[in-house]
């Protein structure tokens, strides 16, 4: 004798809407792994942040050197971080990390920026791309020379 056991459409639908948000919960706790680099010393010069352009590379164990995306980079006195991404040698943009819906503190990704608040997001130039934020980030200029970078914040 065989016991079969049937459930109806709606502990189905509770139990796999359960194993869908463990799923989504699991791979974005896993992708917060990834660690995120402040800038080791930046200066402030005559209205400017000023970090060296060797803040983007990342040395291996092995000695390999890789290009990151991004960084973050802190000053005393200031409210939030600034996300500054790497599109090439020669541009770059710089983000307040403060969310223009409520003034939370953004979460760093490669390529984009997210509130743990409501869920907006950003993308790596501080333009909306998902609500309920409906205004841009704060922007910084961004210029460099060979050796730096600078974020111009006055």
């Amino acid at each position: 004798m065989s016991s079969t056991k049937t459930i109806n459409r709606k502990t189905f639908l509770v139990t796999c809407r359960a194993s869908c948000l463990g799923f989504v919960g699991l791979s974005t706790a896993l992708s917060g792994c990834k660690s995120v680099y402040y800038a080791q010393q930046p200066v402030l010069q005559n209205k400017a942040i000023q970090i060296a352009r060797k803040e983007f590379e990342a040395v291996s164990k092995k000695g390999e050197v890789t290009i990151r995306p991004f960084i973050l980079v802190e000053m005393k006195g200031q409210s939030h971080p600034i996300y500054v991404y790497r599109f090439n040698d020669t541009e770059y943009s710089a983000v307040l990390m403060k969310c223009s819906h409520q003034g939370n503190e953004l979460n760093a990704h490669d390529g984009y920026l997210t509130c743990p608040g409501h869920g907006s997001e950003f993308d790596n130039r501080g333009k909306v791309t998902e609500g309920p934020a409906e205004k841009p980030l704060t922007t910084f200029r961004v210029s460099s020379d060979p050796q730096h970078i600078y974020i111009h914040i006055g």
